[in-house]
């Protein structure tokens, strides 16, 4: 079978053609706008006009006629409401005039695809960041689901901010890489991680005030170490909290070489393994579209001409999966945890467990050992006050540098125990859940990283553990992002489960009201593809 993909989301046009076995063409060219970021209608009149030209040199390229191809796919979404018309427009009228079959497909879950394709990768967590997105994506139960994303912008869109505020044109994430290779002085900016979530308007803010005071050099390498650091944490959460280990980097700032080296160094010490598509495949193109259309076409899903229409907001996991994505991990015991080394030891004739904040090799020292120390001395301070409340949290018996000596609980994560629950079970637990929730929100507590790798069960009791991220005096968003962490840890890692979210959310209104659940709502709907 032979397929020809036409991307066309935000600034670059492309056209490719794959077939079963090798890519056959991948022709494609970028908008750059004379200043400023992307104007929608005209990156999509530079669409329109390139179009012909690509087609006529991929089919060249390819060395085949347009008789020969078997079907067209194009990108259906998420992007900019213009350039994603023009493109379907074109597919359209081809689907028409060789009279094969179409097919709109998601922009990224095509990246992940052509990323499995290309390098082999089994079943990976895929770190995905671009101008627009910046998503940690997972196979789980037919679907690619989204297990953290950003709060605010894409990675992307932040350094090309950060460039134009420098002076630098469009597009600007490689410049700051080379400006990055020249720094010296490491400069404290916000280093905002919520679970499984990120956030980049702080860090931005905080170094567009530095412009003018310090060196560009330094102002762009100290931004590549803290963002890249706060990726590769969230990527090795997700692949500790979904026990795999492999990890596949796609979009365009993927090829930044520094956040190749932080994975790499991450993936090393878990002794799993990082896959990086070839430059032209981490870019936006045609050959990553047209290869995900094989594979809906292969498996016999094609679509009516009335069901092409753009979807602006298409959410990665909104789209099944008809073809099988084989896991790569079996077992839960191969693991360690994502942010410490968990040893059992005796303390005074008790069975304890030392937990040891290690350092990380990913992030420069000056960052490491202020984030261990912070959060080494948060969790201590935040597991003696939630005991207070009535919460079951593990005792806290010494703390020693980036070790706490605690309580060993003898239970199970209900990550580990919730295939084998029954629907009572599962009910009562989520009910305890929302209650833990509720009561230390009324407290202005959050717990920060409220997921199901978080929560132990032990001598029939509801145990939350690893409080490094919590939080004192928080507002409703805080709160809010706890129930979405939550939320966004039952579909990623339990889906066949995830019905039992509405017991926990009905639990927690009824103790503290609809407002936090709407802010749940509001958060995700800044999110640019919801």
């Amino acid at each position: 079978m032979i397929v020809l993909g036409i991307e066309g989301t935000a600034h670059t046009v492309g056209v490719g053609i794959v077939s079963d076995t090798e890519i056959l063409a991948n022709e494609s060219d970028m908008y750059k706008p004379p200043e400023g970021g992307i104007h929608p209608r005209e990156a999509a009149n530079h669409h329109a006009v390139l179009l012909p030209k690509l087609l006529k040199r991929a089919l060249e390229v390819a060395k085949i006629e347009p008789k020969d191809i078997d079907g067209i796919s194009f990108s259906q979404g998420p992007g900019l409401g213009p350039c994603l018309r023009t493109v379907a427009t074109a597919a359209r009228v081809l689907s028409q005039k060789l009279s094969i079959p179409i097919v709109g497909v998601n922009h990224c879950v095509a990246h992940l695809e052509i990323g499995r394709f290309s390098t082999g990768a089994q079943d990976p967590v895929m770190l995905y960041v671009s101008g627009g997105n910046t998503q940690i994506i997972s196979y789980s139960n037919r679907r690619y689901r989204v297990f953290g994303e950003t709060l605010d912008i894409g990675i992307g869109n932040m350094l090309d901010k950060l460039a134009r505020e420098m002076g630098i044109p469009f597009p600007g994430g490689p410049r700051i890489e080379k400006l990055a290779q020249k720094g010296e002085k490491y400069l404290a900016l916000p280093y905002s991680v919520k679970g499984m979530d990120l956030s980049f308007s702080g860090l931005l803010t905080a170094a567009k005030s530095k412009i003018g005071k310090e060196r560009v050099e330094d102002i762009a390498y100290s931004v590549q170490e803290t963002a890249f650091a706060m990726l590769t944490e969230v990527t090795e959460r997700a692949l500790a909290h979904l026990r795999k280990d492999e990890v596949l980097l796609a979009g365009g700032v993927a090829r930044n070489r520094r956040l190749q080296d932080m994975l790499r160094a991450m993936v090393n010490e878990r002794g799993a393994k990082l896959y990086v598509p070839p430059a032209t495949l981490c870019v936006d193109n045609g050959a990553m579209i047209a290869y995900l259309g094989l594979l809906y076409l292969r498996h016999g899903v094609s679509m009516r001409l009335e069901d092409t229409g753009v979807i602006q907001r298409y959410r990665t996991d909104s789209m099944d999966v008809p073809w099988s994505v084989e896991p790569h991990v079996k077992t839960y015991k191969l693991f360690p945890g994502a942010e410490a080394k968990i040893t059992t030891e005796q303390f005074f004739g008790k069975n304890v467990i030392r937990k040891s904040r290690i350092p990380k090799k990913y992030r420069i020292s000056a960052l490491d050992k202020k984030i261990r120390a912070e959060r080494t001395k948060k969790e201590a301070k935040m597991m003696h006050d939630v005991k207070r409340l009535g919460v079951y949290a593990p005792l806290i018996y010494d703390v020693d540098g980036f070790d706490i000596i605690m309580q060993d609980l003898q239970g199970s994560t209900l990550l580990e125990r919730m295939s084998d629950m029954s629907d009572k079970e599962i009910e009562g637990i989520m009910r305890e859940i929302a209650r833990i929730a509720a009561n230390m929100h009324k407290r202005k507590l959050a717990h920060g990283d409220l997921t199901t790798s978080n929560v132990v069960l032990s001598d029939g009791r509801v145990y939350l553990i690893d409080f490094g991220m919590a939080e004192r005096d928080v507002g409703i968003e805080e709160m809010a992002v706890d129930l979405l962490m939550f939320d966004e840890s039952m579909q990623s890692a339990h889906y066949d489960k995830y019905e039992h979210i509405h017991e926990f959310y009905d639990e927690y209104s009824r103790l503290m009201g609809r407002e936090t659940l709407e802010k749940v709502e509001e958060i995700r709907s800044r999110r640019r593809y919801v």
